[in-house]
């Protein structure tokens, strides 16, 4: 933890404005610190002068071979529980900060497990993509606002169920696209290349009204 607060200073240093400028922070999937990641974060660069990564390997890369790999060292290293403390603990440091939350899978959804309670502030705007394990977690109430892109199907369960129980959230903006879960990671054998650009595009003009 204490090399992501080491970061999160060197960032707001190095550009000069900290403090200034809203900024972004990504949260990223079980794969954690990647090349893939690393060219998103310069992909935002234009819009935001401060983009933070937040991994669950404290910035090492772990170059896996596959999903099932990079699962099983996440659950064993790691886990949701802890991914969450992370986040929590990230979000506190960033607390006199104006950030936009945007998570991937487990970052997602552990960025979820921490923004229960939380009121609109210094976080401008959680965007959560295939953020599945949420399911477990529906009463979770953040008083943000809120967006979560869905993929068009999960194995595990009935995707528009799960959008059903969170539509009645007045914060909340849930959005079902046709593509599969993973498919703004280029690692991910789910990746789409066509929904990566699509999305991509879809923040920037989101990113526009901050």
């Amino acid at each position: 933890m204490g090399s992501v607060l080491r970061r999160l200073k060197t960032d707001g240093l190095r550009y000069g404005n900290w403090g200034k400028d809203v900024k972004i922070l990504l949260a990223t999937d079980i794969f954690g610190y990647t090349n893939a990641i690393e060219a998103l974060k310069h992909h935002f660069k234009f819009l935001r002068e401060s983009v933070l990564i937040l991994d669950p390997y404290d910035a090492k890369q772990m170059n896996f071979q596959n999903e099932n790999e990079a699962y099983e060292t996440f659950m064993q290293t790691c886990g949701l529980e802890n991914y969450a403390k992370l986040c929590q603990k990230t979000l506190d440091a960033l607390c006199d900060e104006e950030v936009i939350l945007i998570g991937f899978s487990m970052g997602a959804s552990a960025l979820w497990r921490v923004l229960d309670g939380r009121k609109e502030g210094t976080i401008k705007h959680f965007y959560g993509f295939y953020a599945s394990q949420i399911r477990h977690f529906v009463d979770v109430n953040p008083h943000v606002p809120c967006t979560l892109i869905f993929p068009n199907c999960e194995p595990h369960f009935d995707v528009e169920v799960l959008i059903s129980k969170l539509a009645t959230k007045e914060t909340f903006t849930c959005i079902k696209t046709p593509y599969l879960h993973g498919f703004m990671n280029p690692l991910s054998v789910n990746y789409d290349a066509k929904g990566y650009a699509e999305y991509c595009k879809w923040i920037e003009g989101k990113m526009k009204a901050f």
